[in-house]
């Protein structure tokens, strides 16, 4: 049986955990700052040692654990690269992306979970027991289809925050919106995004969307006069030129 521990106890730990179980994996340590420390990680215990922390703390995790011990070492995340780990102190390492969410509350259907992977060819079946939906990436492309995921995710996440407010400004309710921000999905999962744009800047439309500009906070104008502006150079060149 795959013996595997956690540093990290947060949303991708937690799903990990859940699914490798129901693969019959055994979870031996799980170390985090909130229960035990890092330092009292015993890798021996283990083949496989998953870092699921925060991207930005990878590397001092690394630096900070006492030794690799005989276990395959593993990341989770998107933007961190491969070369994160130092060849002389981990011997074997990799990396296992979920191109996913990952929420403590929610189960993950893994079925449509593409897992990334790099590394020693031991990271390749750990992603099969996980997902059906595996490929290799190196750390370049790895990092920008993080990076793309971020932009279609958190970003598009951060837009529909502000529809919120300006609708909770008015007195509207924002479930009114949400017919049409499910029709917008459903079309960028049917085509391309660039051809189901819609809305005044694919026309063209600069006396709607000036309008807009006047009518919206100054915090939320500025935003919406951006992205207005990268559209319609992108959609009217002949017409953004200098």
């Amino acid at each position: 049986m795959l013996k595997v521990s956690f540093i990290g106890s947060g949303n991708v730990a937690t799903r990990f955990a859940a699914r490798l179980r129901q693969a019959g994996v055994e979870i031996v340590q799980i170390c985090s700052r909130s229960g035990e420390p890092v330092s009292s990680l015993e890798p021996d215990r283990a083949d496989l040692v998953i870092v699921a922390t925060a991207d930005d703390a990878i590397a001092e995790v690394l630096d900070s654990v006492p030794s690799a011990g005989s276990a395959l070492w593993v990341h989770t995340a998107g933007s961190v690269g491969i070369d994160v780990f130092d060849p002389e102190k981990f011997p074997r390492y990799g990396v296992l992306y979920p191109l996913q969410t990952m929420l403590k509350e929610r189960e993950a259907d893994w079925s449509t979970v593409p897992m990334l992977v790099e590394g020693d060819p031991q990271v390749l079946e750990i992603a099969r027991m996980m997902s059906t939906s595996v490929a290799r990436l190196d750390s370049a492309s790895r990092r920008r289809l993080h990076a793309a995921a971020v932009i279609g995710c958190n970003m598009v996440m951060y837009l529909w925050s502000l529809s919120e407010r300006i609708c909770n400004d008015a007195g509207l309710d924002f479930d009114m919106l949400k017919p049409l921000l499910r029709l917008t999905l459903e079309r960028a999962m049917q085509m391309s995004p660039s051809d189901a744009m819609t809305g005044p800047a694919k026309r063209g439309d600069l006396k709607t969307i000036n309008g807009h500009i006047a009518a919206l906070p100054p915090e939320i104008a500025e935003v919406y006069s951006f992205l207005s502006d990268k559209m319609l150079a992108a959609l009217h060149p002949a017409n953004t030129e200098n």
